[in-house]
């Protein structure tokens, strides 16, 4: 995480950034049956999100779940308001997915302009999975106040568009940015792990 303050027009403008990993697997469906009685053990974990102010903190990670490719391109597609994912072409996903989530905190009422500053798209055994289409979903805890690229589903992250308008909506200060995206699936994709990240900036005014 990165921060910074800047002097302008009399006030401080504080600029947060914050990481979001991304990852997609890649696997080959098969079953083996077992003649013996076997027993199988599973752990979770228990986490907990801690937001100071004026700061953006990552809560999860955008997942594209687990696909199964073919000898034809397709796309995954994480929606940023309900997590859910849509399939293009003939490519199966087989996995849960969900869109990435930050927490930040102002105080209510208080501006914030959220860009997009960075984008990798996904790597790993196979050839690289093209990752765009980032879009940032609404909820109660931010409200938007202008925005060229808005459109009905989501507002648009382009990289370096600044534009994104909000004002934090409430009563602790506390909110969650949700985001979505697309994942480009290349023809017979290699089996494997990928990542790639997207970094987000807010700037509270």
């Amino acid at each position: 995480m990165h921060w910074g303050v800047s002097m302008q027009h009399g006030r401080i403008r504080h600029v947060i950034r914050a990481f979001c990993a991304m990852v997609a697997f890649v696997l080959g469906a098969g079953h083996a049956d077992h003649a013996f009685a076997q027993t199988a053990t599973a752990q979770g974990r228990s986490t907990a999100v801690v937001v100071a102010p004026l700061t953006l903190v990552k809560v999860q990670d955008l997942d594209f779940g687990k696909i199964v490719p073919r000898p034809t391109a397709g796309t995954v597609t994480v929606d940023q308001m309900t997590g859910l994912c849509t399939v293009t072409g003939t490519i199966l996903e087989v996995g849960t997915c969900h869109y990435a989530s930050f927490a930040g905190m102002g105080t209510r009422n208080m501006n914030a302009r959220i860009s997009l500053t960075g984008v990798t798209n996904l790597t790993g055994p196979g050839q690289t999975m093209v990752l765009d289409n980032i879009k940032l979903g609404t909820n109660s805890t931010i409200t938007f106040t202008g925005n060229p690229n808005a459109n009905g589903s989501g507002v648009g992250l382009t990289q370096g568009n600044g534009n994104q308008r909000y004002s934090i909506a409430s009563s602790t200060g506390i909110f969650v940015l949700n985001i979505g995206g697309r994942l480009n699936v290349n023809a017979n994709q290699a089996p494997g792990h990928y990542t790639g990240s997207i970094t987000v900036s807010v700037q509270y005014q």
